[in-house]
């Protein structure tokens, strides 16, 4: 079980680059590099949101939430990203148990 890194462009934002981070453990972290701004949610408290040619990714972080806007193609390779981790944590815990 790694942590999984990946670099996006962030759709309809020019310039905007997003560094996500996916740990086994069930938490997606982004960071915002050009805006400084760290965001972070448990897997399950990730919605997509299917807008066209994007999808808005919304993480509720305690009493806020923040979003971000993905291309579809790079919406859909972190979301198959966050459920082959959320596998790997589900066997890892069954053959512990």
């Amino acid at each position: 079980m790694i942590t999984i890194h990946r670099e996006y462009c962030l759709s309809g934002e020019r310039n905007l680059h997003a560094h996500v981070e996916v740990f086994p453990t069930g938490q997606l972290d982004v960071d915002i590099v050009e805006l400084h701004e760290h965001h972070s949610t448990q897997f399950d408290n990730i919605k997509y949101e299917h807008t066209g040619a994007d999808i808005v990714i919304t993480g509720i972080e305690g009493a806020t939430s923040w979003q971000v806007v993905l291309k579809e193609r790079d919406a859909r390779e972190l979301s198959h990203l966050i459920a082959d981790a959320n596998e790997e944590y589900e066997i890892l815990m069954r053959d512990l148990g």
